[in-house]
C-alpha cells in the first residue's frame, strides 16, 4: 500500500506497529518515540520562517548557545497602565502581539551568533556573565551583565551575546513579537564590529 507521507497519521503508524510481532513492546516504543517527536517539535515558528543553519553568506552561527521555548501565547493588542504605591508602569502594543518566554544557555566560550529579533526582548541573567556586543553601540563596545542583572533589546537591533567566562550562562528571555514570527533573525556581522 502506497501512502503519501502527508496523509500518514500517528493512528496509521500505531496500527501498523500493533500488527507487527511483539506488539506490546513495539507499541510502548512507538508511544515513546511519538511523545519525543511531539515534545521536540517547534510549534511556534511557521515552517517557512524556520531554518536550522544560516542561509546568507555573511550570517553567523551560535556556538554553545541554546534557546528553549517555555511558553508562547497571543496577547493581541494591549494597553495597560499600573499605578500602585507610587510605582508607575505602562505597556502598550498597537499591533497583534505574541508573548514568548525562553530559557537561554551559553556554554563557557560560546556565543549566540549575530542576530536580531522582530520585537523587544527583556533578558534576566540568572547565572554566569553575558558579554553583549551590539551594532547600535558606538565602536561595538562590550556591555557586561552578571547574575541578577537585566537588559533589553529593541526589535531589529543586531547583536551577539557571548560567554567569556568559565561558568555557563543561564538566562531567561521574554519576547514580544508579531503572531507566529520567528523569535530570532540570523544576521551578518556588522561592519562596525571587529
Amino acid at each position: 500500500m502506497s501512502v503519501s507521507p502527508r496523509n500518514v497519521s500517528f493512528f496509521h503508524v500505531a496500527n501498523a506497529l500493533i500488527s507487527a510481532a511483539r506488539p506490546h513492546r513495539l507499541l510502548i516504543g512507538a508511544a515513546a518515540v511519538a511523545a519525543g517527536v511531539l515534545a521536540c517539535r517547534d510549534t511556534t515558528t511557521p515552517k517557512e520562517l524556520s531554518k536550522a543553519v544560516p542561509t546568507g553568506p555573511m550570517e553567523t552561527m551560535g556556538v554553545g548557545f541554546t534557546s528553549t521555548l517555555i511558553a508562547r501565547g497571543n496577547l493581541g493588542t494591549f494597553h495597560m497602565q499600573s499605578k500602585f504605591n507610587g510605582y508607575d508602569v505602562e505597556l502598550k502594543s498597537h499591533d497583534n502581539t505574541d508573548v514568548a518566554v525562553a530559557n537561554i544557555g551559553i556554554a563557557a566560550g560560546g556565543s549566540s551568533g549575530w542576530h536580531s529579533h522582530p520585537g523587544p526582548v527583556l533578558v534576566v541573567v540568572k547565572s554566569g556573565t553575558i558579554t553583549r556586543y551590539g551594532a547600535d553601540n558606538p565602536g561595538c563596545a562590550a556591555e557586561v551583565y552578571g547574575p541578577g542583572t537585566t537588559f533589553t533589546e529593541e526589535g531589529g537591533q543586531v547583536h551577539n551575546a557571548t560567554n567569556q567566562g568559565a561558568e555557563a550562562v543561564v538566562a531567561v528571555a521574554t519576547f514580544l513579537a508579531p503572531p507566529g514570527a520567528a523569535l530570532r533573525i540570523d544576521e551578518a556581522k556588522p561592519d562596525n564590529c571587529s
